[in-house]
């Protein structure tokens, strides 16, 4: 980093807030700053907020060398249907694959079984006159002239944005390659993707859906960063701006204008990052990082310190927790879990007389009813300010004083159906929302074959420490822990991101068969851009890290597991490619197959630039101790005991070693941690909150329809309750 600069700044634009973090590297000393997210207009509130942020740490944004961005904007058009005018090319006959999909039902006992719309209506659809075969021969030459006369009608219709989508360009590029010259230089005013670049691998259907979502939200993105660049550059900053991609690496924004469907999870990743950082400097290689915020709740697995990649996700699904009734999308992504469970999540009595929380939303406009911006409806964070948990005086460290009274009055609204008084409705929803999110993570942590009582539980976000010892009780968990600055962990994971990007490329055969030259030079290719895009990004490209594997299975076998190549591919490294495989098919799976050939189908290749440092313990100031630490006392409730007046401590005058035993309140000023009867509490050598969870909850109460220790609903005419 310059002298000349020596600010960096982390931009997170999330559902309800937008998290800004600002370090100083020669010191390491953090600053932050945290407004209500602009829905209509996100980049608003996000130039407001790095103005804001600027002003009270007396710099300017000439001071800052990297402004690092992640947002929320590319998920938002896909479930919200915000994108471009969209159309498709696909080879004649193949315009109906976005319908046709892989013909297969995600829930066989749904007989009203419904997926997604496609993106693309089938008028704007259009088979394109040409074909290559399965290994690259051209069977029939591509048409340009036809190619030309349908786009001019697609245009004269109002279409924004082209995907194409040849068969078997994956193999061999050259006709996309060709129509992506035709549309540039004759209709200059389209957002054109090709598949042999956006997602260059087998399996059509999702080439396909991966394609045509980078398509749809091009258009959006690009004017997105317009005004980014343009508004940053007349504040004055000349430094670098980056932006966050889903696989949890920075990217320069002319890659983010190529590849926007890369920046679906972005926010998340960014979290995903912090916790494995925080999780290896409190000493714990293999966590669970979960991020409540104020709109969701996600989830992650980390081991080794790094958050698993997967190369496939589904956006905008039908059904939320059943894989197959969204758009798939074959892009590098953090593995994690997204819930409707956030501090915004809006409560509800459904048709049977339950009370339900989430997955929607108040988000930020109008938000919950206690931030007295027009909310009505009862969410967590009235529930929590109901409940004594969260000081309407102290939101925010003051900044944003809370309505005690509007959140009473919702949550009185929400619990009369069921003849509840206010705090047992709010009990009842804090109860659910944490019996939600446990059961997710439980699903979640079991599919991938652990067992979630071995884990520790990294809990960050604003709402995430309020919940996060209830939620690691359910789960079994023993040990909690929450990190400085917890509230905007993501924010501060951004500036934890190295430049980086992954690459896939499908070059399918039987591993006793393939041709290794061509392997090596594919990889070399992919390596190569890779540099360009790290040194695009403000690294050194000699200095990058390179990893390299392979999608592999046996012969038969519709799913792959990834391999890392060995990193001299010299020769004929087939044997020992063929004993890696085998190694780890028997760490998965128990047994191996032999007999059956071995089967290569995507390559990958990730390069990366060196991982920057962030220093938590610079956002907490000097502590005082323990004694210093406590504030007073006020009235929480406690399920079984109603309400009681516990200690509450502030968080920035807990020393290192201090110790502190449930129930009791820790107050920060983006986040409320809370400890329960039988936690204990400690602070470690970085400033950690470290909980030592007590012992786990009765099972829930079944007849009320509540968690446990939810008051049960009053008799209802009619004899139900």
């Amino acid at each position: 980093m310059s002298g000349m600069r020596p600010y960096r700044i982390g931009l997170d634009i999330g559902g309800t807030f937008t998290d800004l973090v600002l370090v100083h590297d020669p010191t390491g000393r953090l600053a932050w700053h945290k407004v209500l997210t602009t829905p209509r207009a996100p980049a608003d509130g996000a130039l407001a907020g790095l103005h804001a942020l600027c002003a009270r740490e007396g710099i300017a944004l000439a001071d800052v060398g990297t402004l690092v961005h992640a947002t929320t904007l590319v998920t938002n058009a896909l479930i919200e249907r915000r994108g471009a005018r969209t159309a498709l090319l696909a080879t004649d006959g193949f315009r109906d694959t976005l319908e046709i999909g892989k013909e297969q039902r995600y829930d066989i006992y749904d007989l009203f079984l419904r997926y997604p719309e496609p993106l693309v209506p089938r008028r704007w659809r259009v088979d394109v006159p040409e074909r290559i075969t399965r290994d690259g021969t051209v069977r029939r030459p591509l048409d340009l002239e036809a190619v030309r006369r349908r786009v001019a009608v697609l245009t004269a219709e109002g279409v924004e944005a082209v995907a194409v989508c040849l068969l078997h360009a994956y193999v061999n590029p050259d006709h996309e390659r060709q129509i992506k010259g035709l549309l540039e230089a004759e209709f200059p005013g389209l957002a054109v993707s090709i598949s042999s670049e956006v997602s260059p691998e087998i399996r059509e259907f999702e080439r396909t859906s991966t394609t045509v979502c980078n398509a749809y939200v091009q258009p959006l993105v690009d004017r997105y960063l317009r005004r980014m660049e343009t508004a940053l550059a007349e504040a004055g900053f000349g430094g670098r701006f980056l932006l966050m991609l889903s696989s949890g690496t920075l990217a320069a924004p002319e890659v983010a204008r190529r590849f926007p469907v890369r920046l679906l999870e972005s926010g998340p990743a960014a979290g995903a990052l912090i916790a494995g950082h925080l999780g290896l400097e409190a000493g714990r290689r293999d966590v669970v990082g979960f991020d409540m915020g104020g709109t969701t709740a996600k989830i992650c697995l980390v081991r080794d310190g790094r958050p698993s990649v997967v190369p496939t996700m589904e956006v905008a699904r039908v059904h939320r927790f059943k894989p197959g009734s969204g758009l798939p999308v074959k892009t590098p992504v953090v593995d994690m879990i997204e819930i409707g469970a956030g501090g915004g999540s809006l409560a509800r009595v459904d048709a049977l007389g339950l009370l339900r929380v989430g997955p929607q939303s108040a988000g930020a406009d109008p938000g919950p009813a206690c931030y007295g911006q027009g909310g009505t409806e009862a969410t967590v964070t009235d529930a929590c300010v109901a409940l004594g948990y969260y000081d309407p005086a102290a939101f925010l460290g003051g900044a944003m004083p809370l309505d005690a009274r509007a959140a009473a009055e919702a949550l009185a609204r929400a619990g009369a159906p069921l003849g509840l008084d206010v705090a047992a409705a709010a009990w009842g929803i804090f109860a659910i929302v944490c019996e939600s999110m446990a059961s997710a993570a439980r699903l979640y942590l079991i599919e991938r074959g652990v067992d979630p009582r071995r884990f520790a539980l990294v809990a960050f976000g604003g709402a995430g420490p309020a919940v996060a010892a209830r939620v690691a009780r359910l789960l079994g968990m023993e040990q909690v822990l929450i990190p400085p600055a917890s509230g905007l962990a993501s924010a501060l994971g951004l500036l934890a991101a190295p430049p980086g990007f992954e690459f896939g490329h499908s070059l399918a055969g039987e591993l006793a068969e393939l041709p290794w030259g061509e392997v090596r030079w594919l990889l070399a290719r992919m390596e190569d851009e890779g540099r360009r895009m790290v040194a695009a990004a403000g690294a050194a490209a000699d200095g990058a890290t390179v990893e390299r594997r392979v999608e592999m299975r046996y012969a038969g076998q519709f799913h792959d597991i990834e391999v890392a190549l060995p990193p001299d591919l010299d020769g004929d490294p087939t044997g020992e490619l063929a004993a890696r495989f085998r190694a780890e098919y028997v760490r998965r799976y128990g047994v191996p197959l032999d007999g059956y050939p071995i089967q290569t189908l995507n390559w990958r290749v990730l390069v990366s630039g060196p991982t920057p440092r962030v220093d938590l313990r610079g956002s907490l100031g000097d502590a005082a101790g323990e004694a210093g630490a406590r504030k007073g006392t006020r009235p929480v409730y406690l399920p079984d005991r109603g309400f009681v007046e516990v200690p509450v401590y502030d968080r920035y005058r807990l020393d290192r070693g201090a110790a502190v035993a449930g129930p009791a309140v820790i107050e920060e000023a983006e986040a409320t941690t809370l400890l329960w009867a039988g936690d204990q509490l400690t602070v470690d050598a970085g400033r950690n909150l470290v909980i030592r969870v007590g012992a786990a909850p009765q099972a829930p109460a079944a007849e009320s329809g509540l968690a446990e220790g939810a008051p049960r609903a009053a008799a209802r005419p009619g004899g139900r309750r």
